[in-house]
């Protein structure tokens, strides 16, 4: 089923993605300069050159922001440079000092120094799930990097259950279906609290082909953990194998309310195909220019782009933010009631006000949403970035109906 589901539990997070190096013969449509940076590129990566390889390819890709290929070739390139690196785990340093303001400084400064390579890495997932739409293993990845662990670890499950589960997961790699059921329900027995044994008994009967018992088992983990989108992925798969078209359909939807993943959004658009709806996906994806607004960078989202231009205007509406919102980007409570709730929305309607008398195509449709009072649901769910999840979560929270509109009215709608 989503085998980048499978491999990206947090001990093997970093390995999960690893590309090919890819030929720079395949880049037809890439001027002659650039396609002599990746010459270079590819004899720098044969001489373990990774820092300089990235280096040239974010400056390709800077001339060609949604070549697929180029993408690849640059996560391969870091992920590199990070498993050749020696510093292999989070940095873990505690500093001390009279002032605690120079404490953190010096701590950040360090931790981000020494694990510059692990960063980087995550970053290059991040600004390739940023630039293409549809990055379904990106997508996958910067989810369980950074948002399923704060609902799920698995550390508080009791080590016989843990035992147990390991024995199931290798039956499974084997095939052997019934066998790893058999663990993993021994694994659930021994600890309710193992909700990957729940799930993963789900994902043994999706492989056998028992698709209403798969279904029962996703159900049971949707339950268990509502706040995490893989059960949801998975119900959806099992009832589009059950023909079942519309229910998979209605699941998905729900899944955008829980985590806008690039998976669900393709899945919708398939879905919408094969049930010949009169309906289709009107996603209205933009370009990205720069990170989202944050105002504790504790990721070093450094901006990727060298120029940014109505994206200037996104950046510049951070400046004095940290007066009116939380590190979350949540108005804070004592703050103006007229401020918009969100750092994010605040951001992309400076931006819309700043260049409304130029003539960015990009924005046309941001403008028309912002018209009809949608401007949020279309950022967070057609537009959903990672370092904005908690702005996300908690306007679906306040706004769920709205959210729900927006979805059936905007994101899928007749056909022409």
């Amino acid at each position: 089923m989503y085998i980048i589901d499978r491999l990206t539990v947090p001990r093997t997070l970093i390995l999960a993605l690893c590309f090919f190096l890819v030929s720079v013969t395949v880049y037809a449509q890439l001027d002659k300069e650039n396609k002599r940076k990746l010459q270079k590129v590819e004899k720098l990566y044969k001489k373990k050159n990774y820092k300089d390889a990235a280096i040239l390819t974010r400056e390709v890709i800077n001339d060609f922001p949604v070549n697929e290929n180029l993408w690849k070739l640059y996560n391969q390139v870091m992920y590199a440079n990070y498993v050749s690196s020696k510093i292999l785990s989070p940095v873990k340093l505690s500093v001390e000092s009279t002032e605690s303001k120079n404490s953190e400084y010096i701590e950040n400064n360090l931790k981000y120094t020494l694990g510059k390579p692990r960063y980087d890495y995550q970053n290059a997932i991040y600004y390739s799930a940023t630039c293409l739409p549809y990055n379904i293993k990106s997508s996958a990845l910067l989810r369980t990097m950074y948002v399923d662990h704060k609902y799920y670890t698995g550390a508080e499950v009791l080590a016989e259950s843990k035992e147990l589960f390991d024995i199931g997961e290798k039956e499974f790699e084997t095939k052997n279906y019934q066998n790893a059921i058999r663990f993993y329900q021994q694994a659930y027995d021994a600890d309710t609290g193992n909700f990957k044994a729940l799930l993963y008994m789900g994902d043994c009967y999706f492989a056998l082909e028992y698709y209403g018992q798969a279904a029962v088992y996703f159900r049971r983990a949707i339950q268990k953990q509502p706040f995490l989108n893989e059960p949801l992925k998975y119900l959806i798969n099992v009832l589009y194998k059950k023909g079942e078209y519309q229910k998979a359909l209605e699941v998905a939807k729900n899944s955008l309310l829980v985590y806008p993943e690039e998976a669900v959004i393709l899945q919708i658009y398939n879905l919408l195909n094969e049930q010949n709806s009169d309906k289709t996906l009107n996603r209205n994806w933009v370009l990205r220019l720069a990170p989202a607004n944050t105002l504790e960078d504790t990721n070093y989202r450094n901006s990727f782009f060298e120029e940014l231009l109505h994206f200037d205007h996104y950046v510049a509406a951070k400046n004095g933010a940290e007066a009116h919102y939380d590190a979350t980007g949540i108005r804070k409570p004592n703050a103006a009631p007229e401020l918009e709730q969100y750092l994010e929305i605040k951001s992309w309607k400076d931006m819309l006000k700043a260049t409304k008398n130029e003539n960015i195509p990009a924005l046309d449709y941001a403008r028309k949403m912002n018209a009809q009072g949608m401007l949020a649901p279309y950022v967070f769910i057609s537009l959903f970035n990672v370092d904005f999840y908690t702005q996300y979560r908690h306007f679906i929270d306040h706004n769920r109906e709205l959210a729900l509109e927006y979805i059936n009215t905007f994101l899928l709608t007749p056909k022409s």
